[in-house]
């Protein structure tokens, strides 16, 4: 799994598994800390499941057996509690900077955090949300507060191509229409943190109106997860509140990958639908001859 934290691959791997699997899946991620004391009977107890198919889960995620399960959890939970009290905020800046030096920290900090989204973003999910939003018959996204700003780009882009997008500010219109999605359309939750209420809550609603549905968001044990058929994860680090403020960075950078993704898939039709659009515009552009 190289680099890959252990418990974003069992998120990522979870539809794929036995049902009695995601048994054993669903421990590790809810109570994956409990496992110091516990015997491989006692998780199979705590799971429901048997003790075959603890091993059969074990090498399904490419370990030997029980006891390289127990430790490639224990290992995962351990360094994200060591990120978690090591890191109050993520702020690039101090007390004692001086304001001519805000215009690089900010560019810096950007460009970190989108090194970190390109070892994050699985390619295998990636090529799964565009198949999705290239085959949808209709498109909604799901976002509050900072991420309505990469709702509002996404709808945008996919808008020049061609592509049905709903996207509403109000949380409760939001819930209004992913009741009324079906097997045919892709849902998108946007959540930095993964937590917001609205946005995890419309995900959930989709996922069980048949919708198939798509999370974009920076922590991979984000509660947005559970109801996300692909993960679009764009960091692997504890989200904070300074964090927070450069999460768009990534998440535009996120929605370009898509929208050209999606235009890849038809270069001639998709080149066609913007050239149409682009000049159906062009009276609203100034020219060089027009005067205020």
């Amino acid at each position: 799994m190289g680099q890959e934290s252990f418990l974003f691959a069992v998120r990522s791997k979870y539809k794929e598994l036995r049902p009695s699997e995601q048994k054993t899946a669903d421990i590790i991620l809810e109570k994956g800390r409990d496992m110091t004391n516990w015997s491989i009977d006692e998780f199979a107890r705590e799971a429901g499941v048997s003790q075959p198919t603890v091993i059969r889960f074990a090498r399904a995620m490419g370990l030997k057996g029980y006891r390289e399960l127990k430790n490639r959890v224990l290992e995962e939970y351990a360094k994200t509690d060591a990120s978690k009290e090591e890191r109050i905020l993520d702020y690039p800046i101090k007390r004692e900077d001086k304001l001519v030096e805000i215009p690089a920290k900010v560019i810096l900090t950007n460009m970190r955090h989108l090194e970190e989204m390109l070892q994050a973003v699985s390619t295998y999910e990636y090529v799964r949300a565009v198949n999705a939003l290239a085959q949808a018959d209709n498109i909604s996204v799901y976002a509050v507060e900072n991420s309505s700003c990469t709702a509002e780009d996404f709808t945008a882009k996919m808008a020049y191509i061609g592509k049905q997008v709903y996207f509403n500010k109000d949380g409760y219109m939001q819930m209004v229409n992913a009741r009324n999605l079906t097997k045919r359309d892709v849902a998108i939750g946007i959540s930095h943190t993964g937590q917001s209420k609205h946005t995890v809550s419309a995900l959930k609603r989709a996922k069980e109106a048949g919708a198939l549905t798509i999370s974009i968001t920076n922590f991979e044990q984000s509660l947005i997860n559970k109801y996300a058929d692909i993960i679009l994860c764009t960091g692997n680090e504890q989200y904070m509140y300074g964090n927070a403020i450069f999460s768009r960075s990534a998440q535009i950078s996120l929605v370009d990958m898509l929208y050209l993704g999606v235009f890849l898939t038809d270069y001639d039709y998709y080149a066609d639908r913007v050239n149409k659009n682009w000049n159906n515009i062009q009276d609203l552009v100034y020219g060089k001859e027009d005067t205020i």
